[in-house]
């Protein structure tokens, strides 16, 4: 049986009973949802807003329904679920969601029905209903397939491609991820939206480099290092990183459309130990087995599918044998990128508070080189609860003897005894402080 998470004290708008609302939403759940919900986060819209992200949002009659009420509180792929005996109240809210406001419907306009007895449905509030005759009440269930909410609101540091759920009928969750370049007019409007200040005219310059020349060239890198990671990371990492399913290229043969499979958040949680010595050993074999540096581990390229630890969004990585002096193009995207990404500017703002002190890390700054992952999956694997995806996906005690042990770990990565000769330069040697933390706290 699918538990709910308990509703708020906010009693539904409805002229009906909270326990027979609840009913009925977990009738929708039991009828409609199926495999969605086993073994995922399941809870009403009507809970408050620091419960975090969950699978499936349920709206009963008074809950909120509104995608602004629902998107952010919706992990990317998760459902919203709608039920209510009112068939025009159902079908104003299905339109809001019908291929809008960064969702699709999954299961269209739909009758519910009790369960049976003697040939009769039988009405959450006791009363009986013929089938075919006297629905019980009316739902739908769409999915939010947009990483970022469409319109004004929805403005990312993230997000320069476009990024979506696509159908796929031969994915098992039925969908792939699809990354496009986006057109230049798009990217104009998202430049302006999130930098007022900048001039018409420089804005369209600035999104015909990116869409002619930078975007292309780094959906092709990412191509090519997804086929790469699949060729050479061992079998038991394969499914921990994307795969490219299928690629559209423009004439000059760079690629404009990737769709590749979708590593889902949800599932099975993991504990903040657990967290750290997948990362540690993904990033391990991504380093020594598929020679591929990262180069971008933040919050958000970082998932918990089942309780399996991924990474995503490869745009960035690069080979770690690679020169990227030989190519022009390459030279000058990476160094602007070194200047810009959120990873490098975390650590060289750590390198001027004195908070690293590691020769080894130190000298990567402003280079692509495999130290800066090393370096910043240290950092993330203290404040796992950066990311609110990953709020009831990873548990977390701040104050716990793991968290402490990780501190203690991490000062000595980022600080240690001997600036030149640090005991923590790669990710081996990261994983190897994991191994004695997790053999310390079992015995």
């Amino acid at each position: 049986m699918v538990k709910l998470l308990r509703p708020s004290v906010r009693r539904p708008r409805e002229a009906v009973g909270g326990d027979e609302a609840e009913r009925w939403c977990r009738q929708l759940v039991a009828q409609r949802l199926g495999a969605e919900s086993r073994g995922r986060q399941v809870a009403r819209t009507s809970e408050a807003e620091h419960l975090g992200m969950v699978d499936v949002r349920v709206a009963g009659p008074g809950d909120p329904k509104s995608p602004d009420e629902v998107f952010d509180r919706l992990r990317w792929g998760g459902l919203l679920a709608c039920v209510d005996t009112d068939p025009e109240r159902v079908g104003k809210w299905l339109r809001e969601y019908d291929g809008a406001n960064g969702f699709v419907l999954e299961q269209g306009f739909d009758e519910l029905w009790g369960s049976s007895v003697a040939g009769f449905m039988v009405r959450g509030g006791g009363g009986l209903c013929i089938r075919g005759v006297t629905p019980w009440a009316f739902c739908f269930v769409a999915r939010k397939t947009e990483l970022v909410m469409p319109g004004a609101g929805g403005v990312s540091d993230r997000f320069t491609y476009d990024v979506s759920l696509a159908a796929d009928a031969g994915q098992a969750s039925g969908y792939c991820v699809r990354k496009r370049v986006p057109t230049a007019e798009s990217l104009v409007a998202r430049l302006t939206r999130k930098h007022p200040e900048l001039d018409p005219k420089d804005a369209a310059v600035r999104a015909a480099k990116l869409v002619d020349e930078v975007l292309p060239v780094f959906l092709t890198r990412e191509a090519k290092a997804l086929q790469l990671l699949q060729k050479k990371l061992p079998a038991a990492f394969r499914e921990r990183v994307p795969r490219a399913l299928r690629v559209e290229q423009n004439e000059a043969g760079f690629v404009t459309r990737l769709d590749m499979t979708w590593l889902r958040n949800g599932g099975a949680t993991v504990t903040q130990l657990e967290f750290a010595r997948q990362s540690a050993e993904l990033l391990a074999a991504l380093h020594e087995e598929a020679g591929i540096m990262h180069l971008d581990l933040r919050p958000d390229n970082m998932v918990v599918s089942d309780g399996r630890v991924g990474f995503i969004d490869f745009g960035s990585s690069a080979g770690v044998n690679e020169d990227l002096s030989k190519n022009p193009l390459l030279r000058q995207l990476f160094t602007q990128m070194t200047r810009t990404s959120q990873v490098h500017r975390v650590l060289n703002q750590l390198m001027e508070q004195g908070q690293i002190t590691n020769a080894a890390l130190r000298s990567v700054k402003g280079r692509a080189d495999r130290g800066v992952d090393t370096f910043y999956l240290a950092v993330q694997v203290l404040r796992p609860h950066v990311n609110p995806e990953m709020e009831r996906l990873i548990e977390w005690d701040p104050s716990g003897p793991a968290a402490e042990a990780l501190a203690t770990l991490n000062a000595a990565v980022l600080r240690p005894k001997s600036s030149h000769a640090a005991a923590y330069k790669t990710a081996r040697d990261l994983l190897r402080g994991i191994g004695r933390i997790e053999a310390k706290l079992a015995g």
